[in-house]
């Protein structure tokens, strides 16, 4: 069974905590390996449970595949740098540690062991603001970077690499593999640095302020975001498929920011208004139809809701 004994990398990440807990209370799962860095704080929560084979390592480190077992019954790539701020302040780390990972364990699994890749929308953001291409976006979309010299696009391209890394892998080496690209993924012990965390940690302060107010994302609740993954690694194959992973509730950034003050229990207060950063899209939105058909999956949760379980968490 695909399932019997899966590999996270990026494990401590987000996303990655999530896939996990999710796959140890699978009855198919034997047990589950978790990867990434010493003392992560979230890998220190796996501890207590026996499901868990705990390895801590560096995956940039050009030894590193010698540190992965050899009996995974299927790969989650999931380890990457994420978060918006980094990418503008830290691109080189970014591009780094999100490129590099992918490479070692691509190297070590690809042709043996089915390996399931989280890609991004990033890596088409410049396709739909430079081309005005069709939102909510499909596949099928060309992928691109607007420009070199903006370091948003560190991380877009670090993803776009890890597309063409996956599949040219299996052209060559034979094995299976599939592609998630996820779409305003939130949910609880995400981290700061995106909008919801990060416009709840201001609320809390008194400060109502959001960038970007006219621009339009789906958010995807995380629970929606690891069933999309655990069903793309069924139905991985020699051809990679590629899973657009999203909610197809488009609202502005000043609609999804009231939303978040109504579930926190606010009254109506005027927000501060600025302009987004360079490079930051004017839409997005996952077309979901591929992922309904192959799948059958579609996000479940929609925004206030999973706002609410966000609070309550």
């Amino acid at each position: 069974m695909i399932l019997k004994r899966p590999l996270i990398t990026g494990a401590g990440g987000f996303i990655g905590a999530h896939l996990a807990k999710k796959l140890s209370l699978m009855d198919e799962v034997e047990y589950v390996y978790i990867v990434d860095l010493p003392n992560n704080s979230r890998m220190k929560n796996f501890s207590s449970t026996e499901k868990f084979r705990i390895i801590e390592c560096d995956l940039t480190e050009p030894d590193a595949g010698k540190k992965l077992p050899d009996d995974p019954s299927v790969i989650f790539a999931l380890a990457a740098l994420n978060g918006t701020g980094r990418f503008y302040t830290h691109p080189n780390t970014v591009l780094i540690n999100s490129t590099i990972p992918s490479l070692n364990v691509f190297k070590k699994y690809v042709g043996n062991i089915p390996v399931v890749y989280s890609s991004s929308s990033e890596v088409y953001a410049s396709t739909t603001e430079l081309f005005d291409w069709e939102t909510p976006t499909s596949e099928d979309v060309p992928l691109s970077i607007s420009s070199v010299h903006n370091p948003r696009w560190s991380y877009a391209t670090a993803k776009l690499f890890g597309e063409v890394a996956l599949t040219s892998g299996v052209s060559e080496f034979g094995g299976s593999g599939a592609i998630v690209r996820y779409h305003n993924v939130f949910g609880p012990d995400m981290g700061t640095d995106h909008f919801v965390p990060d416009f709840i940690k201001r609320v809390l302060k008194g400060e109502f302020r959001i960038t970007g107010a006219e621009q339009t994302r789906a958010f995807m609740y995380i629970d929606d975001a690891v069933t999309g993954t655990i069903a793309a690694a069924l139905n991985s194959s020699s051809k990679v498929p590629i899973y657009h992973l999203g909610s197809n509730e488009e609202i502005t950034i000043l609609n999804a920011a009231q939303i978040i003050l109504r579930q926190m229990g606010i009254e109506e207060r005027i927000i501060k208004l600025s302009n987004a950063p360079e490079g930051s899209v004017s839409r997005r939105c996952a077309n979901t139809t591929k992922a309904e058909k192959e799948l059958g999956w579609k996000a479940k949760i929609d925004f206030s809701s999973g706002i609410q379980k966000y609070l309550e968490a």
